[in-house]
């Protein structure tokens, strides 16, 4: 199957299969990436044989089921909302205290996240109190951190932006900087408080700079000088 550039081809590696998404670059070597999401990615420039690709992925194979397999073990098991789950919250792992409440809301203390859920015996319940209450959290800290690093770019005609909460998987935060919004993914309150930080004044910083230029980097830098080892937090 074809898609302009791309084309996803399936190899035979000793009794496992890899199918790989092979994407045409100008690149100088072969380039292989397990993503995430446990899908694999070749860049390879055009010269290339399709069939050296091939004998590429087949060779790297067993680094890629080790990857492969190490994401599998990792996988979290489903969330069931119940009391003495773990919940990771601002980079530090929370107990989760299911309660009885007239309104789904949370509320942090210490190392507790209590839930008060109008009916703990019904998993939809819980489920649903937990998404609103985990919302109001997210408006809460992240709300906090744009109030705190909007200053650094007010300087540069910035007006202070809206803030919107998604659940986003694809990305931790994107800037709609015509119309004056910064929208950030509820994942991103699992994540360290320096890296929620990060992310926030990289959306900032777009809307002096749209693009990931020179510029852009640059102005990022100048602000938050350690910009990179906060992204690696993200990980």
């Amino acid at each position: 199957m074809t898609a302009g550039r791309q084309t996803v081809r399936t190899v035979d590696c000793g009794g496992r299969t890899v199918t790989y998404t092979l994407t045409r670059k100008r690149v100088k070597n072969l380039n292989l990436r397990v993503r995430p999401d446990g899908s694999v990615a070749v860049s390879a420039a055009q010269r290339v044989p399709a069939g050296y690709v091939d004998d590429f992925v087949r060779d790297k194979s067993p680094l890629i089921f080790r990857a492969l397999d190490r994401m599998a073990a990792e996988k979290p098991s489903p969330r069931r909302y119940l009391t003495g789950e773990a919940v990771w919250y601002l980079g530090c792992p929370l107990r989760l205290e299911v309660e009885r409440g007239r309104k789904a809301q949370g509320t942090v203390e210490g190392d507790i996240l209590h839930l008060a859920v109008p009916d703990p015996e019904d998993p939809g319940s819980r489920e649903r109190a937990f998404g609103r209450a985990w919302d109001a959290l997210c408006r809460r800290e992240f709300e906090e951190v744009l109030e705190e690093l909007y200053p650094l770019v007010a300087p540069f005609g910035v007006a202070r932006p809206a803030l919107r909460v998604r659940a986003m998987r694809s990305r931790w935060g994107s800037c709609h900087y015509t119309k004056g919004v910064v929208v950030l993914s509820s994942h991103l309150l699992a994540k360290p408080r320096a890296a929620v930080e990060y992310v926030v004044l990289h959306e900032l910083c777009h809307f002096v700079h749209p693009d990931h230029s020179q510029a852009f980097y640059g102005l990022l830098a100048s602000l938050m000088p350690d910009w990179r080892q906060r992204k690696a937090l993200l990980r």
